[in-house]
C-alpha cells in the first residue's frame, strides 16, 4: 500500500502557528518578570518590617484615638470624691453636707477633721492640706469637697480640688519617694470659696423630687466659657458634681439638672427636677401640641439645696501652692463685722455726744431774776 504523504501546511496555518509560539514566549516572559517583582516586593517589605522594629513606634493617629473615646457603657471613669468637714460646723452646714452626699453617689464619707496648724503630715506642707491629702490617698479619692467653718460657725468656706492621689496615678515611677513628695505638694488645682445664702432640702420644702443616685445634667452659664478663671472652675465642677457613667451606686437615669450661674461676681448653684407631664385628655393634648408642638410638657421644679459661692483664690497645688487667681473684690467677713461694730460704736458716740450737748445747753440757759416777782407776796 502506498504511504500517505503528509500534506504541507498552508501559509496561513504556518503564520497562525508562529503567532501562537510567539505569544506563548511573551506570556512566559511576562510571568517571569512578575514573579521577580513579587520577590523584590516581599524582600523590601521584610526589610521595612525589620527597620520598623528597630525604630521607635509611630504615634497613634487621631483616627485610632477617636475610636477609643466611644463609650461602651462600662464603668471606666473611676472618679471618687472625698466629702468631709472641719470640726465646729453648725447644723445648717451639716445638713448641707448631707444633702450633697445624697446628690453625689460617687462620694465617700469621712468623719470631721480636727488637726492643728502645726500638723506636718509626710513632709508635704502642713495643716488641713497635708491631712486631707493623706486621707484621700488612703481612701483612693481623686477629688475633695471640704467644708471649713471659722468663728464658731459664722463663716463657711468650701474647698474644691484635685488631690495628690489623682496626679500620682499618672506617675510611672511609683517607687521614687521624691516624685511622690513632689506630687503631694503640686497636686491640684484647688479653689477656695466663701459659701453664703445656704438653704437645705428640708428647709426649702420644695415639691421637686428625683431618684437617689441619678446622674445630673450640668448646666453652666455662658460666662464659664468666656472668663478665664471660670473655665478652670467649670472643669472642677464637672469632676465633683458629675457622676461617672456606670458607677455602681448610680442609676441609669437622668431626671435632674444642676445649674451654675454667674452673676454679681458670684456663682449661684441650683438643683432642679426634670418633670415631664402628659395631657390627661385628648383635648388638653391637642391644645398643648398647638402651643408647644408636643403632646407632653417639660418643666423644672426646684429640689434644693441652694447656695452661693464667692471664689476667693485659686491655687495651683492641692490646698496650697502658687496662686493662679485672686478675687480683688472679695471682702473678708471679719472686716465686714468690724465695720458693723465700728458703725454701731460711732452711733453710740454720737448719741452720747448729743446727750452732753443737751445737758450743756440746759445748763447754759439761765432765767434772770425778775425784780417784780415778789411784789405781791
Amino acid at each position: 500500500m502506498a504511504k500517505k504523504r503528509k500534506q504541507a501546511p498552508k501559509p496561513e496555518e504556518e503564520e497562525d502557528a508562529s503567532d501562537n509560539e510567539i505569544g506563548s514566549d511573551s506570556e512566559q516572559q511576562q510571568q517571569a518578570v512578575k514573579e521577580d517583582d513579587d520577590m523584590n516586593e516581599a524582600i523590601s517589605s521584610e526589610e521595612e518590617d525589620d527597620g520598623d522594629n528597630d525604630a521607635a513606634p509611630e504615634p497613634i493617629t487621631p483616627a485610632i484615638q477617636s475610636s477609643s473615646i466611644t463609650s461602651d457603657g462600662r464603668y471606666h471613669n473611676k472618679q471618687r470624691l472625698l466629702v468631709l468637714s472641719s470640726r465646729g460646723i453648725t447644723a445648717r452646714y451639716r445638713h448641707l453636707l448631707e444633702d450633697l452626699r445624697t446628690l453625689i453617689p460617687h462620694s465617700k464619707k469621712e468623719s470631721k477633721l480636727d488637726v492643728g496648724k502645726n500638723y506636718s503630715g509626710s513632709g508635704a506642707g502642713g495643716g488641713y492640706g497635708a491631712a486631707i491629702n493623706e486621707i484621700a490617698e488612703v481612701r483612693g479619692c481623686h477629688t475633695v469637697l471640704f467644708l471649713e467653718c471659722r468663728k464658731r460657725g459664722q463663716d463657711g468656706y468650701l474647698w474644691l480640688g484635685r488631690t495628690s492621689h489623682a496626679n500620682s496615678s499618672f506617675s510611672q515611677d511609683g517607687n521614687n519617694a521624691a516624685a511622690k513628695n513632689h506630687l503631694m505638694i503640686s497636686g491640684g488645682p484647688s479653689i477656695k470659696f466663701h459659701i453664703t445664702n445656704i438653704h437645705t432640702m428640708d428647709e426649702l420644702k420644695m415639691t421637686g423630687n428625683c431618684m437617689k443616685g441619678s446622674r445630673p445634667i450640668l448646666s453652666f452659664d455662658k460666662a464659664f466659657d468666656t472668663v478665664d478663671h471660670l473655665k478652670l472652675v467649670k472643669h472642677l465642677f464637672v469632676d465633683v458634681f458629675g457622676t461617672p457613667r456606670g458607677h455602681p451606686k448610680s442609676k441609669p437615669f437622668v431626671d435632674r439638672v444642676m445649674g451654675f450661674y454667674y452673676a454679681d461676681g458670684k456663682i449661684w448653684v441650683r438643683n432642679y427636677q426634670i418633670l415631664e407631664e402628659t395631657a390627661a385628655t385628648a383635648k388638653e393634648a391637642h391644645s398643648q401640641k398647638k402651643l408647644t408642638g408636643h403632646a407632653h410638657s417639660t418643666s423644672l421644679i426646684e429640689i434644693g439645696p441652694r447656695f452661693v459661692l464667692n471664689p476667693i483664690r485659686i491655687f495651683r497645688g492641692s490646698f496650697g501652692g502658687q496662686t493662679l487667681y485672686v478675687n480683688e473684690e472679695f471682702v473678708n467677713p471679719n472686716v465686714i463685722r468690724s465695720m458693723d461694730k465700728k458703725e454701731k460704736g460711732e452711733k453710740y458716740v454720737r448719741r452720747k455726744g448729743a446727750e452732753r450737748k443737751r445737758k450743756m445747753r440746759d445748763e447754759s440757759i439761765v432765767v434772770p431774776n425778775d425784780p417784780l416777782a415778789d411784789v405781791f407776796d
